[in-house]
């Protein structure tokens, strides 16, 4: 067992004779899993294991996290295969409870095609589908241009809807804009700009715009929480008014994705969030409810593969309940922050192979003297807060020896970083002399096997098979084979099985593993793989 038994099992589990059933929440490529053992299993968690329908040989997943507050055991497995059916077995691996769940397919079926006609200023979509077939509003060519007039592009209100494929730009507030009565929607190869609603002009003479208007934009209430809503493969950029920097406090403007209050089993992937100076996001991702047990994305939810940049705030901020929630594979730049988690409620979040490329602060300060934000601002507050975070194999680059993050993972004053486990993770931060992982006062974290040159402010026997130094690359984000770092990595499990070599490699990116890709070539990437595998098969 690791220090703190935080990532492997111990034997507790093994002797209790189990009654409860799991409860599986499944999206494309993950499943979070939930079940109450009949007693404490001990600070290793309960094991669980999986396999596809068919399959005779069982593989090992990260052991579900004990949250002694509800006495429930949770957590996610990883890297599956859409639209592919699993049995999955907790507790005892010799014969605990069994159940099957089923990922989600990623061809919707498609009842009804609505063309929408050029010229269109804002559609308002009151007419969806069902399970059984979607309604698709398309229109190759049609951009729908609000001219500052129309409140949205886009509105919808209905279920089972697909918006696919169209141009939108110009829109008042939001350029899509989901209301009451959606859920189970699709937002896929659209292309978003120029919307926002103008707020002020600063000192330096830029145009500030409203707080939290967005590209993809959602508040909800208790009667309506919005399920299922998966934004993929489109361009979010360029808001028609921007964001204030840290300069003149706390980052408000416009975002590319927002929603508040809303509930979870989301998927967020491959989109290409970007813009210019002037025209920053306050977060490129986000929501509200930070403190709190409900939040944004709040449960169940996948954020991968995205391009994000230009935030003054943060590239994606997951803050709240964080229940069963991923975020992986994703390339951020020209951030304050890249994922902020501050709180985590209830857990587990699962942060891993995300690539930190440039951080940028304050816009009245030169590079040399800005503050610089960490990768992972992470702490919690005396009523929220306490959930599992785990952080894999992130990748904090330091381009130019001096444009990176100020930290990798830290909490913040009166904001301890507390229950987080980090393994494999480079953790390169700007000055040597600042703090790689500070814990701000917290306890029951464990922090190893990571590739750091920063400072720890943690407990005494932290990184115990950490590594001082500075990462080699080869290519931006691939360690050269001489690198420290490089087999060097402990195994996870379902986080890291496919490595190459005598080992994992530190960091994001598996030398001699394919490039990560993000954005739209991400999805083109992924879906050249599947092809192939396809073919194979």
């Amino acid at each position: 067992m690791i220090r703190h038994g935080l990532l492997f099992l111990s034997l507790a589990c093994a002797s209790f004779a189990f009654a409860a059933e799991p409860r599986a929440i499944a999206t494309f490529e993950s499943i979070g899993v939930y079940w109450t053992p009949p007693s404490d299993p001990g600070p290793g968690g309960c094991a669980i294991q999986f396999r596809k329908i068919g399959e005779s040989a069982w593989r090992e997943g990260l052991p579900l996290w004990f949250d002694a507050r509800n006495a429930e055991c949770r957590g996610s497995l990883v890297h599956l295969e859409p639209g592919t059916k699993y049995e999955i077995e907790v507790g005892n691996t010799r014969g605990g409870t069994r159940i099957t769940a089923s990922t989600w397919s990623e061809r919707f079926p498609i009842a009804r095609t609505v063309r929408v006609a050029s010229g269109t200023q804002q559609l308002d979509i009151t007419e969806g589908g069902s399970a059984g077939g979607y309604v698709l509003y398309t229109g190759e060519g049609v951009a729908i241009d609000g001219g500052d007039a129309q409140l949205y592009n886009i509105s919808i209100a209905a279920p089972y809807v697909i918006v696919r494929g169209l141009t939108l730009k110009g829109a008042k507030q939001d350029a899509i804009r989901l209301l009451p009565g959606a859920h189970d929607v699709v937002i896929e190869d659209n292309d978003l700009s120029g919307w926002g609603r103008y707020r002020y002009t600063n000192s330096a003479g830029w145009k500030i715009g409203m707080d939290m208007d967005a590209g993809v934009r959602a508040v909800c209430t208790k009667a309506w929480q919005m399920e299922r809503v998966i934004v993929q493969r489109n361009r979010i950029h360029h808001p028609r008014y921007g964001a204030n920097s840290w300069s003149w406090g706390h980052p408000a403007g416009p975002q590319a994705i927002t929603y508040s209050h809303c509930g979870g089993n989301h998927v967020i992937r491959y989109n290409e969030i970007y813009s210019e100076d002037g025209h920053y996001f306050n977060d490129g991702i986000g929501g509200e409810d930070n403190f709190s047990a409900i939040g944004f994305p709040n449960a169940d939810t996948d954020i991968y593969g995205n391009r994000i940049s230009h935030a003054w705030d943060d590239g994606i901020e997951a803050e709240g309940g964080n229940r069963n929630v991923r975020i992986w594979g994703n390339y951020l730049d020209l951030t304050a922050t890249g994922i902020a988690s501050t709180v985590t409620h209830y857990g587990p979040l699962y942060v891993f192979r995300n690539v930190y490329n440039r951080s940028r602060k304050m816009s009245e300060r030169s590079p040399d003297a800005d503050d610089r934000g960490p990768f992972a601002k992470a702490g919690a507050t005396q009523e929220w807060g306490g959930g599992r975070r785990y952080f894999f194999h992130n990748s904090v680059l330091q381009p130019g020896n001096s444009l990176g993050a100020g930290a990798g993972i830290s909490g913040n004053s009166g904001q301890p970083l507390t229950n987080t486990v980090s393994r494999n993770n480079i953790w390169q931060i700007w000055k040597a002399h600042w703090e790689s992982i500070n814990e701000a006062g917290g306890s029951g974290n464990d922090f190893d096997y990571d590739l750091y040159n920063g400072k720890l402010n943690t407990y005494r026997a932290a990184e115990k098979h950490g590594i001082t130094g500075v990462p080699i690359y080869e290519r931006e984000f691939q360690l050269a084979p001489r690198s420290p770092g490089v087999d060097k990595a402990l195994r996870v499990p379902n986080f890291n099985d496919a490595y190459v070599g005598a080992a994992p490699d530190i960091g994001a990116q598996e030398t001699g593993a394919p490039i990560l890709q993000f954005g739209l070539k991400g999805a083109e990437s992924r879906d050249a793989a599947t092809l192939r595998t396809a073919r194979k098969q």
